[in-house]
């Protein structure tokens, strides 16, 4: 757990929203994340961004593959 605190608690403390989403796969076939940030208070932006790329970057179907 502590190993992702380091990039969340400086949007906790001064109230940007903060979305992570995949965004593609490495070559040995592990998801890579992309965080989005908005500006203060402007969580419904932060949203609308991340539903976008959602669509036009489908990846509900793929799961990596662990050998």
């Amino acid at each position: 757990m502590g190993a992702w605190i380091p990039f969340t608690y400086p949007f906790n403390l001064t109230g940007h929203p903060a979305a992570s989403i995949p965004c593609g796969w490495s070559k040995e076939g592990l998801p890579i994340g992309m965080q989005i940030v908005g500006r203060r208070l402007d969580d419904l932006t932060v949203l609308q961004v991340s539903q976008a790329f959602e669509e036009l970057k489908p990846w509900q179907d793929r799961r990596p593959e662990f050998n």
